[in-house]
């Protein structure tokens, strides 16, 4: 061995030199008091010399590893050495570790100084670190088979910010949702955040989670939280779990210690644990972070009290602000602009009313959503509709809109103060259909006196009634009418059927609603577009379902049809649309083609 090192120097020595390059740095910048960073200090060059170590007041620097690397690459040789050193102090402070003084091929070079910050031992440490134990606390043991499961990490789902412990049908509550890992592991996430049943739908999951440090059962976690949203589209009592699917590589304490040096300031377990943590090998498994099932109480929207404008809004809302034109004109459309903010769920909020309702004609218009938070609970919703008026004159208007208040248990209307308008132009009557006045019916004839003298009355026949021919053809029309009175009761009753009459209305609003996503779409008006689309398929699986159509959402036909279906995938683009990702002028040509294809594949047997 001596002879090869020998060798392998007068090689190195005889070679060309290189550039000689002389670095340090620390993996950490804060440590607990009692233990250590590793300074790494790295040497390049082709003649290594003397290493010069500072000595700083209170701060221990001990060598702990040297490993020497020869590269030869076109007849250019380097040798680089790198030093490992733990550094640290019982005494809480700043250090500053002055430059490192080291001869490389004759010349002497420097490192940049470094700060190490050394923490009370019962401080609380940055995540990059490693935890501090309380003082006089021995070292932990060896950490026993994880019998629960639960070494590679779990989930925790919990409120927001409600204490309630039940939702309503379409109120979308904020929850937290936290990822319990071990402290020193390293995960790769393989999947985003899912439901684990199909009762619950999550909405609004951040997108940049927050990481901290947190002890949890007197094991400290690194905890990366989430926040997003929960709903419901059925009233009952469901579990509800998440997971997230990722690989997780985490420390194998089974593993045999690595030999350590005795002797020195540092040779005590807090100081050594820092190599120790450096040297364990990893164990790495694919898994599935699952959250406890915790049963979920569903309730309906209460059906009394129920105002006439509610449209599905769920939360507390409060006007922000209305843009009412004060100069108007029967029959001329003008714009109303109104914003309402407050937490909720801003997808099912529809644009006010108009307060009286029964003098303004009003039409879809569209809807911005700007929200306030990063799961976008909160935010303000500023919409756009046209109105006209039916009567003319001087009049006061307001907007109203009404919503369920989850925490209150009760609906709520909102009313802006109201505006004094004029209208001019005639009054709006509406055009009534054309009626045919009843047909009299003649004057039934009085019953004439039968004479009952032989004299006063005339001789008849004696032929009998059944073998006159009038009587055969009186037969012949009663026996026609029995044919005739089936079909005919038929066609009365389906005339008055409500299925056929729900239907035949469902089929009018549908096809109002594409005539007005026609009209939104030449206008490259992607928002109008999308409403409206969405609002015709809603009416058309609602028929289907027979259920209401402002409770069909994306989580409802999820539930019911596949995932990957036109008319799951254009709710999709809808919601996208909805929540303000797409401009007025983003409206593609391939929107159309899967509207039309969601509506071609809505059949009797789409259940």
């Amino acid at each position: 061995m001596l002879v090869a090192a020998l060798i392998v120097f007068a090689i190195a020595t005889a070679m060309p030199a290189s550039a000689a390059t002389v670095d340090a740095s620390l993996d950490r910048e804060t440590v607990p008091a009692g233990n250590g960073a590793l300074l790494t200090l790295t040497i390049a060059g082709n003649k290594l010399g003397q290493i010069e170590l500072p000595e700083v007041a209170d701060l221990i620097i001990q060598g702990r590893d040297q490993s020497r690397q020869i590269q030869s690459f076109n007849g250019q040789t380097s040798v680089s050495l790198t030093c490992t050193y733990a550094v640290g102090s019982n005494t809480p402070g700043t250090y500053q570790i002055p430059p490192i003084n080291v001869t490389v091929d004759g010349q002497k070079l420097t490192t940049k100084p470094l700060t190490l910050k050394v923490l009370a031992a019962a401080a609380t440490q940055p995540p990059a670190g490693i935890p501090a134990l309380p003082p006089g606390a021995a070292p932990a043991a060896e950490e026993p088979a994880d019998a629960s499961g639960r070494r590679f990490g779990f989930l925790t789902v919990e409120p927001a910010t409600s204490q309630r412990t039940h939702v309503y049908v379409g109120e979308i509550a904020p929850v937290r949702i936290r990822a319990w890992l071990p402290e020193d592991a390293r995960v790769q996430l393989r999947s985003g955040i899912q439901p684990e049943g199909k009762a619950f739908t999550l909405h609004h999951v951040s997108e940049r989670p927050k990481q901290d440090t947190e002890i949890k059962d007197g094991k400290r976690y690194t905890v990366v939280t989430w926040y997003g949203g929960i709903s419901a589209t059925k009233a009952g009592k469901y579990p509800a779990s998440l997971s997230l699917d990722a690989t997780v590589a985490v420390r194998d304490t089974a593993a045999p210690k690595p030999r350590r040096r005795t002797g020195g300031p540092f040779d005590d377990p807090f100081f050594d644990s820092v190599l120790d943590r450096i040297n364990t090998p990893m164990i790495q498994k694919d898994v599935t972070l699952k959250s406890d099932d915790q049963e979920i109480e569903v309730r309906p929207l209460p059906s009394v009290g129920r105002p006439d404008g509610f449209t599905g809004a769920v939360g507390d809302f409060k006007f922000e602000g209305c843009e009412i034109p004060a100069d108007w004109k029967t029959g001329e459309p003008q714009q109303i602009g109104a914003s309402l903010g407050g937490t909720g769920n801003f997808s099912l909020m529809a644009a006010p009313g108009l307060t009286p309702p029964d003098g303004w004609k009003t039409y879809p218009g569209k809807g911005d959503f700007t929200p306030r938070d990063e799961a976008a609970f909160s935010g303000i919703k500023r919409f756009q509709f046209n109105a006209v008026p039916r009567k003319g004159g001087t009049q006061d208007i307001a907007l109203s809109f009404s919503f369920f208040d989850p925490d209150a248990a009760a609906y709520k209307t909102l009313t802006t103060p109201p505006k004094k308008i004029t209208v001019t132009g005639a009054d709006l009557v509406d055009v009534q259909p054309n009626t045919t006045a009843a047909v009299k019916e003649p004057a039934k004839p009085q019953d004439q006196l039968v004479g009952q003298h032989r004299v006063m009355t005339p001789p008849g026949s004696l032929v009998p009634l059944v073998a006159r021919p009038a009587f055969a053809r009186v037969l012949g029309v009663a026996a026609l009418l029995c044919l005739l009175g089936k079909p005919l009761a038929w066609l009365r009753i389906r005339r008055r059927d409500p299925a056929r009459l729900a239907r035949a209305a469902m089929e009018k609003a549908s096809h109002e609603a594409l005539l007005t996503a026609t009209r939104c779409a030449d206008a490259r008006d992607a928002a109008g577009f999308f409403a409206a689309a969405r609002h015709a398929i809603q009416l058309r699986l609602g028929a289907l379902w027979n259920q209401p159509a402002p409770a069909i959402t994306l989580a409802e036909i999820r539930a019911r049809i596949p995932a990957d279906s036109p008319v799951a995938r254009f709710f999709q683009q809808a919601d996208l649309s909805a929540y303000g990702r797409h401009g007025a002028a983003d409206l593609l040509p391939q929107w159309r083609d899967l509207l039309a294809e969601a509506l071609a594949s809505l059949t009797p047997t789409t259940r």
